[in-house]
């Protein structure tokens, strides 16, 4: 089924329970990822005089309201709910929601509970319908364990029935098609990039830890490091995850430490001036998509490490920072890279490089709208 014919300028509709905080920072105590790119991407689409507008998820505001001049319909308060009587209603405010935005395109980022629907929804209103995948398990249905078989067969229904599926990187592309037989072109994560300001040499911090107490983001390999370094001064900004008592046991063992700087939850308008202000990004979750967080460091000249996190290898490959997945080699990886400050200035010059040649708003915009079905 093919969507309608489109000649003028498409109207585009960002679906996402989660970006209403990165669009009124303050309204939640975590503002996700997937929301930075979407806005983004929302804001470049906008500079080319494209109508854009979103659907979001229920803070406490309005049906309708508008932010930066993009129209905003409020739906439910989460992607997913395990009561069939809300689940319903929520379904019922997402469709209501999705028909004020009279798009022509809907797009959908990262949930999986609500692509069935949102495809669905967009058919019924004559419109088409793009999933972009944002992170590994997306891709594989082996690693989709975490939803129900249900969920994961309406899920694999709405990528058949989705117009376009885009991915981030080279590898997720293999995988899903591989996987669900899935074409999907590459549309990497972009970023405003502001002119290379040169080392960060005498940043007051030496490595900046920055995002929530998720258990996959593995604070407690930072918690490691930092004491494997004592010399060595962290900056650590985050709110709390899912698992509060965790987040509690995190926030404590962090305040402990003397060579550690706990700033807790930033908004999402100030949280890139977090990275300005250490030498290093440091990543230490299990698995990402394309961590926003390396885009955010290398757009200010600062190497991104990890314990395992490479998308397509282009950290190792270009030398943008060290990915090593020994916890103790990795330590002493961090330490010789800015004891050797020639080395660091180098890193830092490629990672600005790259950032602004490969994740440049104009050019993820222009990939986007190469792919969007005309």
């Amino acid at each position: 089924m093919k969507g309608p014919l489109v000649t003028r300028q498409p109207r585009i509709c960002f679906v996402s329970m989660e970006v209403y905080p990165n669009l009124r920072p303050g309204a939640a105590k975590e503002a996700g990822g997937a929301g930075f790119q979407l806005l983004e991407l929302a804001r470049g689409l906008q500079k080319r005089d494209i109508p854009v507008s979103f659907v979001v998820g229920d803070y406490g505001q309005s049906f309708r309201e508008d932010i930066e001049g993009f129209p905003l319909f409020r739906a439910n308060k989460v992607a997913y709910d395990r009561s069939v009587v809300r689940g319903l209603a929520n379904l019922g405010r997402l469709f209501k929601a999705m028909r004020a935005a009279r798009a022509d395109h809907y797009v959908l980022r990262s949930t999986r509970f609500l692509s069935f629907f949102v495809m669905l929804y967009a058919r019924l209103l004559g419109a088409r319908y793009t999933f972009m995948v944002a992170s590994r398990p997306h891709c594989l249905r082996g690693e989709l364990e975490s939803i129900s078989p249900a969920i994961q067969r309406l899920y694999e229904w709405s990528l058949k029935g989705a117009h376009l599926v885009t991915v981030q990187t080279k590898e997720q592309q293999d995988l899903i098609k591989t996987t669900f037989g899935i074409k999907a072109p590459v549309v990497p994560n972009g970023i405003v990039v502001p002119a290379f300001e040169g080392p960060r040499l005498d940043a007051p911090f030496d490595f900046s830890w920055i995002a929530s107490f998720k258990i996959a983001k593995r604070a407690d390999h930072l918690i490691e490091i930092a004491r494997l370094l004592p010399s060595r001064r962290f900056l650590v900004v985050g709110g709390p995850g899912p698992d509060k008592e965790y987040s509690r046991g995190l926030t404590a063992t962090l305040e402990a430490l003397p060579n550690v700087t706990y700033e807790g939850f930033v908004t999402p308008d100030i949280v890139g001036d977090c990275y300005a202000r250490s030498r290093v990004f440091l990543n230490t979750s299990d698995w990402e998509g394309f961590p926003n967080g390396f885009l955010y460091a290398w757009t200010r000249g600062i190497p991104a490490c990890s314990l395992s996190i490479d998308p397509d290898g282009v950290v190792t490959r270009d030398e943008l920072g060290i990915v090593e997945p020994d916890l103790k080699k990795l330590a002493q990886g961090l330490d010789n890279l800015l004891d050797d400050r020639e080395r660091y200035a180098a890193m830092a010059r490629r990672c600005h490089d790259h950032v602004q040649e490969h994740h440049s708003i104009a050019n993820t915009v222009d990939m986007f709208l190469s792919a969007l079905p005309g």
